[in-house]
């Protein structure tokens, strides 16, 4: 349990960025937990499983944490999370399923190459269509599918989905700062299922390292949620700070070093 101290840093930067842009930390607790998990030698064949159902675990403190912070600035629309939770909860359950299935080689690919799209969609989107899109509710159908899909991709990956999320609030006339503060409470729901499949689908695992519940590996949770929620308030309150172009542009830059990394490493 010593190695817990390593990963308080770790939730510290995680926490800010998921304030910040929405993204519940996932996306950035994932890579840095697979070299984490490789430093610790810890088997080769559960080593991504546990490390997106760790991610995910600790998504539930970030998320809770970053959704009450944009929450108390009004930038949570809590009508697109009504509508989306039941679909974000199914995707998710799939999700966790669908991971225990794969092998790590090619989760590892499946969230480089998926970070990589959606870094080189931020970067290019012009500034007129960021700023001057009308609101519109999203039909029915397109809610569902988004949010099945999004659940499922978001729980396979380990992250809360504001990759996702971001850009299909965005699409339909959400600033980006109620796009961040939305993402972060759809975040939640994503979180809390996925945590509990993975739990369950690893349980009986017999390569599990001591302290693992599930596919949750518990010093690595508690060193990252001890600084992450913290942080997470102040990057929230960065967020409405920040021009929403400069915004959008360091959401972009995040995803494109983070896929390039996790990509290199995959196929190195």
């Amino acid at each position: 349990m010593v190695e817990m101290f390593m990963y308080l840093p770790l939730g510290a930067a995680a926490g800010i960025l998921a304030g910040l842009f929405g993204v519940g930390g996932g996306i950035i607790f994932v890579p840095a937990l697979l070299v984490g998990f490789e430093w610790l030698q810890m088997p080769e064949s559960i080593l991504t499983h546990v490390a997106v159902g760790t991610s995910l675990a600790c998504v539930v403190v970030t998320a809770t944490s970053s959704t009450l912070a944009h929450h108390r600035r009004g930038s949570v629309i809590w009508l697109r999370v009504k509508e989306m939770t039941p679909f974000l909860l199914g995707g998710a359950i799939f999700g966790a399923w669908t991971t225990d299935q794969l092998s790590g080689y090619v989760l590892r690919l499946i969230l480089g190459l998926f970070m990589l799209v959606m870094s080189i969609k931020l970067l290019v989107e012009s500034e007129r269509k960021v700023k001057n899109q009308a609101q519109r509710d999203p039909p029915f159908v397109i809610t569902a599918l988004m949010g099945s899909a999004t659940g499922w991709v978001s729980s396979m990956l380990g992250i809360a989905g504001g990759a996702l999320t971001v850009p299909f609030l965005k699409s339909f006339g959400l600033s980006v700062r109620n796009s961040v503060g939305t993402a972060s409470a759809l975040g939640l729901p994503i979180a809390l299922a996925g945590t509990a499949s993975f739990i369950f689908v690893g349980t009986d695992h017999e390569q599990l390292p001591p302290w693992s519940w599930g596919y949750v590996y518990l010093p690595a949770f508690f060193g990252i949620i001890a600084t992450s929620a913290y942080s997470a308030r102040w990057g929230a309150k960065l967020a409405h700070f920040l021009d929403q172009i400069l915004l959008q542009r360091l959401f972009g830059l995040m995803l494109l070093f983070l896929s390039i990394r996790m990509m290199w490493t995959t196929l190195a």
